[in-house]
């Protein structure tokens, strides 16, 4: 027989109702994801917070407990969310969640459920030659405040970081603004060669990076022109509330920005 909690909280779940999803849980309620300690959080007005974006992305997901087993106020459970994302594609879950409870809500949960992995891309790749050297096209793609230059989606507005990056390591924080409001991203370098490659992972300020990266490869070719080469990875996305809105990038933006890279280096 499965447990009220764990009855209570898969019934909320497939209700889509996030303040009924909220009530499962404790004021007080403890969440820890162990291997990605960022996303880890105190109190149920984040669970609603975090279930109003889930269901955003998955309006029609279906929760199922697979197994479970219980001790005292202490239970494992194995779950499954299954969803369509925006895309029309099948967005799929799965793992544990070890919780206690008190006075039959959830205080306390360790979550590890992943997407699971299927056929659809992880990544887009766009590439065009452009008319400059690797070194000029290099040293606008290094500087953070020509990055508005580039930017097909409307969301950049200005560079916080004064300075071109030098290394992997390094960081530069972007101003940006969409329908919600103003905020910041601060992109990661994690990959840097001086006029070859260069990548950076954006998260928010102060956390780990949210699992995208853009990576920029340059080649010259024998006619004193180069080879741009853009890819967008989202493969590292594991995030409930973001995964179904992958892609954040059509290919279509990212071979814009290479078409304004293009006239940025003129």
């Amino acid at each position: 027989m499965l447990p009220q909690a764990l009855q209570a909280l898969r019934e909320a779940i497939n209700s889509h109702v996030p303040e009924r999803i909220a009530d499962c849980f404790t004021d007080d309620y403890v969440a820890e994801r162990p291997l990605r300690p960022a996303e880890g959080f105190i109190g149920s007005d984040q669970v609603a917070a975090n279930w109003t974006k889930i269901l955003a992305g998955l309006p029609d997901v279906r929760a199922e407990i697979l197994r479970h087993a219980q001790n005292g106020d202490e239970l494992w459970s194995e779950w499954e969310w299954q969803g369509t994302a925006p895309t029309g594609a099948t967005v799929v879950l799965r793992g544990p969640v070890i919780l206690t409870t008190r006075d039959g809500r959830i205080a306390w949960a360790r979550f590890y459920p992943d997407p699971v992995t299927t056929d659809n891309p992880t990544h887009t790749t766009v590439s065009r030659v452009l008319d400059a050297p690797a070194e000029r096209i290099f040293a606008v793609l290094r500087d953070p405040r020509r990055h508005p230059e580039l930017d097909t989606t409307g969301l950049l507005r200005h560079a916080e970081t004064s300075r071109p990056v030098d290394g992997v390591g390094d960081t530069f924080v972007m101003a940006m603004h969409n329908e919600t409001g103003d905020y910041r991203i601060e992109n990661h370098v994690v990959a840097f060669t001086k006029n070859r490659v260069i990548a950076w992972a954006p998260g928010q300020p102060g956390q780990r990076p949210a699992g995208h990266r853009f990576t920029w490869k340059l080649t010259p070719t024998d006619d004193g022109h180069t080879e741009v080469t853009q890819t967008y990875d989202w493969t590292a996305v594991t995030h409930p509330a973001e995964v179904p809105r992958l892609p954040v990038v059509s290919a279509d933006a990212l071979d814009g920005s290479l078409i304004r890279l293009a006239a940025a280096v003129v």
